[in-house]
């Protein structure tokens, strides 16, 4: 059965990232041939103003309770971000935890290559650069790595979100790694299916626990089995979570007091201690769900066994020592006034953003003449180009310089 309130919640949604794309958006298109830098500094900051807009619909309109513990995100910095993938929507729940913690516009995001084709939605992630993979790694290691290098060499304030359960952590200028778990204490959404019957989430719990990068395994391998043993410790803490009391802060013993709680936000400044190990195993077996893009590791097929050798497992055991020492639990870079404002005007200024449009196409043969012509550009362009984030960073790298710097790092 449809619910009212599900219904026109993502109607607002669709429509306000739909006329966005195409009346806030694509008028900057032609600011990509002058300055991808300045292009993508626009870009990015009108795409973060549409997403405080479902952090806003969640929070006041529906009444989801956001808890978030752990340690902080320091303002500023760039990391990755790699999180569990309970729901195909747990990417678009973690902008109310960046609302607070950080700043929207810095965050990309790995998803499946089918979304850009989402009239609206993929339009505003395409020319927000968001990083589209195709479950081919082959394919997907080449298209990574040149939009990492885009957005660094622009030196963009990167926060790249990641689902895989082993990946390629390594990056130009990285300065820290969040480990994200996310859980539902009751209900469970699955998909967008479940919002139109009005099965939102009740509660979301974020659990941030980060690393900084000078703590981290500088080789491949090392990283690898760091990675591993995070999503081993993640299965643990999740199943304690949904077999105890569905709290993070029950599971993580306590040095001081809790912080005052709001009903929206509970931040937790104990320390966090990592699971029990075995002490001076031989080897130690880890097992995990098979890596797939896009995917749960709830929702993987099958396991793969990953064995970590004494040495590793014991060099990542000290330097999950030394982090603890040095993670600190930092508060939120907006106040509850701030934050409450920021969701308070998006709701207004989208629903009369949306409702003038509409009076505007109706009203002139010259707006319903713009709204085509872009919307059939938008389709075209991406069966021609592939998207509007490849024709980005093909005009980035046609620039003289750099083209230069990339014959200069052939040679050598």
């Amino acid at each position: 059965m449809l619910s009212l309130k599900g219904t026109l919640i993502l109607l607002l949604l669709f429509f306000s990232s739909f006329f966005g794309s195409i009346f806030m958006l694509a008028p900057f298109l032609p600011v990509m041939l002058l300055s991808t830098s300045v292009y993508r500094w626009i870009t990015d900051r009108i795409v973060a103003i549409w997403l405080t807009l479902p952090v806003a619909l969640l929070e006041m309109v529906l009444g989801v309770r956001v808890v978030i513990t752990g340690d902080g995100f320091v303002s500023g910095e760039r990391t990755v971000i790699i999180m569990n993938h309970r729901t195909r929507l747990d990417w678009m729940y973690m902008w109310n935890c960046l609302l607070r913690y950080s700043y929207l516009r810095m965050e990309k995001i790995c998803l499946k290559s089918s979304l850009k084709s989402i009239p609206g939605f993929g339009w505003a992630m395409q020319m927000s650069a968001f990083i589209f993979v195709r479950r081919n790694w082959e394919e997907d290691q080449q298209h990574l790595s040149l939009m990492l290098d885009y957005l660094c060499d622009i030196k963009h304030p990167l926060q790249l979100l990641m689902f895989p359960e082993g990946t390629d952590l390594t990056g130009c200028n990285l300065d820290a790694i969040h480990d994200v778990t996310v859980a539902y204490p009751y209900n469970i959404p699955q998909s967008e299916r479940d919002l139109f019957t009005g099965n939102f989430p009740r509660e979301i719990h974020f659990h941030i626990r980060r690393y900084p990068a000078d703590q981290l395994p500088t080789s491949m391998d090392g990283l690898k089995e760091w990675c591993c043993l995070r999503w081993f410790e993640k299965e643990k803490l999740l199943r304690a979570y949904y077999q105890g009391s569905h709290s993070f802060s029950d599971l993580i013993p306590t040095s001081s007091p809790v912080q005052e709680q709001s009903p929206v936000q509970e931040q937790s400044p104990v320390r966090e201690q990592s699971p029990v190990r075995e002490q001076n195993p031989s080897r130690h077996e880890v097992h995990r769900k098979a890596p797939i893009w896009g995917r749960g590791w709830s929702q993987s097929k099958g396991q793969s066994r990953v064995l970590l050798h004494s040495s590793a497992l014991s060099w990542i055991q000290r330097q999950d020592q030394v982090g603890t020492q040095l993670r600190a639990r930092l508060p939120p870079c907006k106040s509850r006034g701030r934050v409450f404002l920021i969701k308070f005007f998006s709701i207004i200024y989208w629903t009369f953003f949306v409702i003038g449009i509409f009076v505007l196409i109706w009203s002139y043969s010259l707006a319903r003449w713009y709204f085509a012509s872009v919307a059939i550009f938008f389709i075209a362009q991406e069966k021609i180009a592939g998207g509007c984030e490849v024709m980005e960073v093909a005009l980035h790298n046609r620039k003289p310089s750099q083209r230069w710097k990339q014959s200069s790092n052939h040679r050598e």
